[in-house]
């Protein structure tokens, strides 16, 4: 070894030369350093540069002292480089006096001639001739790892601990020298320049790519950000393989340790010099992406496993520490790539046997997804089988299905055939709301005829059951696919699930009180395990439990929980967020808040994809718009083609049915009585013989004004023998009684048939149902003001939430014409109102004349449409 002066900054001395088309200016570091050197603040002696070979170091220093060399009243800087050769070494004074000379300094040159040889009693004689100075000198000693001599090393040393006050010392290499840094920096006087300090920004990446005439998109600049992580040499090489380069995008995603520049760079730069042993230990531990070092110690059969990655850390070879515990180690990706392709001359045997050890590792330490990512590249069926059965459905839930889809879709086919293989990917479809796919994984197994563990059955019935929601078929799993109950299994996240998929088969079956007992028990499992994922999942559909029982508050609160812990465990769970906010939608549109409800449901819009949540999406946003809609025909037109159009989207019982009487209000609203018909019969189908069936029917023969039939029709859903499935139609139901009465002339039965419906309206503030009715809410509210006793607080509530222009409206029109206009949209002819209304066609036709005058139209449809305008229908 010796040490050779390359050049120093001053007058006739030069530092480091480079192209200055090819540095890039770094204003961040230069001006660490001048802080470092010149703050009297914080002044320190010593600058300390210490990164891995190629991280721009002298480049970044020279032109540091390049900058210096611009001001009025620069310092003197002093630059050598350490050089490893077998000449006989200079000393290390002789080489400092040499860089002080160059410096062309005529106080700094004449001292220097003149002094002493080093001595045993004065190793460095050049301190003398540095205290004696008056100004500033800076050194750049460059290459420093290359120091081994001891002798100069403690001359070194000495100098950095007592400087002369003056001068100020930059060291710079690949790794710190054996001194005594630790203690300096105890004593503030380093100021340390590392690896992560010098790495490229994208914008100082950007610049170097320019000087090879390449300017990269946003998204590839991110990637080659991603694969150099700021390695200076990285970034240049890059930048030399693509300039002039047809795609990009391409070479980027292949730009690799493998490429042949990378490749000999990594070879003459950083593994130049190791030793055999160093180069297979290397080698073997790059088969994870990061390892601990009993992992290492496993993988390379070095018992002196640590004290290598710990040698490796302080050269600071291309090497991070990942601060967890145990605390894991990984290569740059250029480096870990280069020698994952030197792995194969290993053998395939051995390269199958560490990723087989690698696998029983991760699944030692609970590590699922590296595990089955190492047992399926090491071939190997029983590992995966092993990690399949134990965590596969665990890893699903947790938001790794994509990982889990990917890794087995690739695998052999003798892992893809497994039982448990293609429960698991069934699992992961189910969750990214793919149902198709998964319900065609399931057709392939059959855990019965395989044997199969009773685990796997259990997940196989759960996911039967998820699939049949997913289409609608739930009422097929009665018999055929329910879950069992085996009580608890031993797998934590199998009985989770599995509660969560009985729960969810019995809510869209309609047992409101068993699908609560088991989506209960599902949230309390996946809070032991902190599956946030069904946890979720459970609250939301509990969440539909207190909708379908008309407790608002408490679904809107479990929505908006299950939100937030979807959102906290996996931003990109759209899925789920997607079915809370919806849920949060309907609760504000039963209250009336119609604005917030159009939000939530944009929020949760699927865009153009075609899945059961998008359906659900489209007819919620369809039914929600209708109030706000310029144009009230075109926007129930829509509603109509989301309600028939496609498959229906599936849907528990009682969120359908408190739909059902808003949207069949909607359609008869404009007169189309036809599809409120169809709607009817659609819903009796899917609903069968419920109480917001028989609503439904009864609001057409109020429609027909057949008020006879329509009480008939009510009275068990009213007397509680015939439960709605859901609990705010209950209201509904008693605002058409109180029409049915109103139109009878019972104004006594009127009253309290809306008193009963503001009665249970009011501990949940639901105020839909009094806009979904005709104006026979509106008179009856206003004719008894006053006479509500406990209620009237809330009767006003409704009173003020009905559009403005509804009381100076209803104002101009007698009764007989308000009874007239709600006779309207029926379509029925002038003689069939007359006989129904025991008046002459004359009158009819009389006061049909004052309602078009009044309304400002000339025709019947127009005056529907005006009156819905004004809030009269």
């Amino acid at each position: 070894m010796s040490i050779t002066q390359d050049g120093s900054y001053a007058a006739g001395a030069d530092v480091p030369v480079f192209r200055s088309d090819r540095v890039v200016s770094r204003v961040r570091l230069l001006d660490t350093i001048d802080r470092a050197l010149t703050d009297p603040a914080n002044c320190m002696s010593i600058v300390l540069v210490c990164a891995p070979a190629g991280s721009g170091k002298t480049t970044f220093l020279a032109d540091w002292a390049n900058r210096a060399r611009g001001r009025p009243e620069h310092p003197v800087v002093a630059w050598t480089t350490i050089v490893d050769n077998d000449d006989g070494p200079p000393t290390l004074h002789a080489e400092l006096v040499r860089a002080l000379e160059n410096t062309d300094h005529p106080g700094i040159v004449r001292r220097c001639r003149i002094l002493p040889k080093p001595s045993a009693e004065q190793r460095l004689p050049v301190v003398q001739a540095l205290l004696e100075l008056d100004e500033p000198v800076w050194l750049v000693l460059d290459d420093a790892h290359l120091l081994h001599d001891p002798d100069e090393l403690a001359d070194l040393e000495e100098l950095l601990r007592a400087p002369p006050e003056h001068l100020r010392v930059i060291v710079c290499g690949r790794f710190e020298p054996p001194l005594a840094f630790q203690k300096l920096r105890l004593e503030g006087r380093v100021t340390d320049v590392t690896f992560d300090d010098l790495a490229f920004t994208a914008a100082e990446a950007s610049v170097m790519l320019g000087e090879h005439d390449v300017s990269l998109a946003p998204v590839d600049l991110l990637a080659l950000m991603e694969r150099t992580e700021g390695w200076a040499a990285g970034i240049r090489l890059a930048g030399m393989s693509l300039a002039g380069h047809p795609d990009p995008t391409s070479l980027i995603e292949n730009f690799t340790g493998c490429r042949r520049a990378v490749a000999d760079y990594l070879i003459e730069q950083v593994l130049a010099g190791q030793s055999v042993e160093i180069r297979q230990f290397l080698i073997k531990t790059s088969v994870p992406s990061t390892f601990t070092a009993a992992l290492a110690e496993e993988l390379t059969g070095c018992a002196d496993a640590h004290a290598i990655i710990d040698q490796l850390e302080h050269r600071n070879f291309l090497i991070s520490r990942i601060e967890s515990y145990p605390t894991q180690f990984r290569y740059h990706p250029l480096l870990r790539s280069y020698l994952r392709a030197e792995i194969s001359r290993l053998g395939h045997r051995a390269v199958m046997e560490l990723e087989h050890v690698a696998a029983r590792w991760y699944a030692e330490f609970g590590e699922a997804l590296l595990s089955l990512e190492h047992g399926i590249i090491a071939g190997n069926v029983a590992d995966v089988e092993s990690v399949l059965e134990e965590s596969g459905l665990a890893l699903v839930l947790d938001g790794h299905g994509e990982s889990v889809e990917r890794l087995i879709a690739q695998a052999p086919r003798s892992i893809r055939e497994r039982t448990i293989a293609g429960l698991v990917r069934a699992a992961a479809h189910l969750q990214s709301d793919n149902p198709t796919v998964a319900a065609s994984l399931l057709e392939s197994v059959d855990t019965a005829e395989d044997g199969a563990s009773v685990s796997a059955t259990l997940l196989e019935q759960a996911l039967r059951v998820q699939v049949s929601i997913h289409t609608g078929d739930i009422a097929c799993t009665v018999d055929g696919a329910a879950v069992e109950d085996p009580g608890l299994s031993g797998d934590p996240a199998l009985d989770s699930f599995t509660a969560l998929q009985r729960g969810r088969r019995q809510l869209y079956l309609g047992h409101l009180g068993p699908a609560e007992e088991d989506l209960r028990r599902a949230r309390a499992h996946a809070r032991e395990i902190e599956s946030t994922r069904v946890e979720a999942q459970a609250s939301s559909a509990l969440g539909v439990v207190a909708l379908c029982r008309g407790q608002l508050g408490e679904a809107q609160a479990l929505a908006s929980h299950s939100r937030s812990t979807t959102l906290d465990a996996d931003p990109h769970a759209s899925t789920d967020t997607r079915r809370a906010l919806l849920l949060e939608a309907v609760c504000h549109y039963l209250r009336n808040d119609i604005a917030r409800a159009v939000d939530l449901t944009s929020a949760a819009d699927v865009g153009g994809t075609d899945t059961y949540l998008s359906r659900e999406s489209a007819l919620t946003a369809a039914l929600f718009g209708v109030d706000l809609a310029e144009d009230r025909r075109a926007a129930v037109s829509a509603l109509h083609t989301a309600t028939v159009t496609g498959r229906a989207a599936p849907l528990p019982p009682g969120v359908l049915a408190a739909f059902l009487p808003s949207i069949q209000f909607a359609f008869l609203h404009i007169g189309e009585t036809t599809w409120a018909r169809e709607l009817f019969g659609g819903a009796s189908k899917i609903l069968g013989h419920t109480g917001d069936i028989a609503l439904l029917e009864a609001i057409l023969h109020l429609c027909a004004n057949q008020l006879e039939r329509a009480r008939t029709l009510l009275r068990p859903v009213l007397d509680g023998e015939l439960p709605c499935a859901a609990a705010t139609n209950m209201v509904t139901a008693w605002l058409v009684e109180a029409e049915v009465a109103r139109r009878r002339a019972h104004d006594s039965r009127a009253h309290d048939a809306l008193v009963e419906a503001l009665r249970l309206a009011e501990p949940e503030g639901v105020l839909r149902p009094f806009h979904d009715t005709t104006s026979a809410t509106r008179e009856l509210l206003s004719a008894s003001r006053g006479r509500f006793g406990a209620r009237d607080s809330f009767a006003d509530l409704v009173w003020a939430s009905f559009p403005k222009t509804t009381v100076t409206t209803a104002e101009q029109l007698t009764r007989r014409e308000m009874e007239l206009l709600a006779e309207l949209p029926t379509w029925r002819t002038a003689e069939e109102i007359a006989a129904d209304l025991c008046v002459s066609v004359n009158t009819v036709k009389t006061h049909l004349r004052g309602i078009y005058r009044k309304l400002g139209v000339t025709t019947r449809r127009d005056a529907v449409t005006a009156a819905q305008d004004h809030g009269l229908l």
